[in-house]
């Protein structure tokens, strides 16, 4: 009897610049590697079967990502944690295994921080605040179809800004994430340069996967 699981894991440091391809190729090598008893698909070209909650952008870390796999033999959850931390790379580790108690088609928002630095913070969120102001806030988005202008103000409402120094400001964000349609964060970014010139340095992690009624995914 085949044994659903799901490997909750973060993705950090130079880990944010692997795309999901690479993501997936790396998954699947530490999952042969580990000797797990992993369920492969059926076919003629078997693969380790694996199914991830919502893709990150790229240059975006992660806190708490997953990943679904099947086992063909029971065992303690545990040593799957612990055998997948051996094959992984440094800045992807695994941070527990268990049982799933929602399915991923059920995400449909992301919880997101922003650490930005910069010279003077007050002028800084005085600048979101402009921003906020206008109208309608456009930006480049790409497509399926190629580049179109898209309005992100709707998205970015209810934005928090809930920790200010001198040298950097913080902040949180709930966006749309899921097959419907997601938000890249980034695009953010993309609107402070554009309307103001403002360009921080600027960390960005996904820090959680939400359902439809803002529970967090189990």
């Amino acid at each position: 009897m085949l044994r659903n699981v799901r490997i909750w894991f973060e993705k950090k440091g130079s880990a944010k610049y692997i795309s999901h391809l690479d993501l997936t190729r790396c998954m699947s090598r530490a999952l042969r590697a580990s000797a797990l008893p992993v369920w492969y698909t059926e076919g003629f070209n078997p693969r380790v079967y694996m199914t991830f909650g919502m893709p990150l952008s790229l240059g975006i870390t992660g806190k708490r990502e997953c990943m679904d796999i099947r086992l063909t033999e029971d065992m303690p959850l545990e040593k799957i944690q612990e055998r997948l931390n051996l094959r992984l790379p440094l800045d992807l580790r695994v941070l527990e295994a268990a049982e799933p108690l929602a399915k991923l088609e059920t995400i449909r928002w992301a919880d997101y921080s922003y650490r930005m630095e910069t010279t003077d913070s007050t002028l800084l969120e005085k600048a979101f605040e402009k921003l906020f102001s206008l109208e309608a806030v456009t930006v480049l988005k790409h497509t399926k179809k190629g580049e179109k202008e898209f309005d992100i103000k709707p998205y970015f409402q209810k934005m928090i800004f809930d920790a200010r120094e001198s040298s950097f400001l913080t902040a949180q964000v709930l966006l749309p994430c899921s097959v419907e349609g997601s938000i890249n964060p980034a695009l953010l970014l993309d609107a402070l340069q554009k309307y103001s010139g403002e360009e921080p340095y600027t960390e960005i992690c996904r820090n959680r996967l939400l359902t439809k009624d803002f529970l967090e995914l189990r």
